[in-house]
């Protein structure tokens, strides 16, 4: 007999721009100020 799936919690994404032709996208606010660090002039696009 078949089991049944179970759904997956998912995080909020947030789409970023690092430089003019980078965009990553990031699951938490920590990864955010860690690549803030690397790249002041990040753009949030899609949170």
């Amino acid at each position: 007999m078949a089991r049944k799936k179970r759904e997956k919690e998912l995080q909020p994404n947030i789409k970023v721009r690092l430089d003019r032709r980078t965009v990553i996208t990031v699951r938490d606010h920590d990864k955010l100020a860690f690549w803030k660090e690397k790249y002041p002039l990040l753009e949030i696009i899609e949170e």
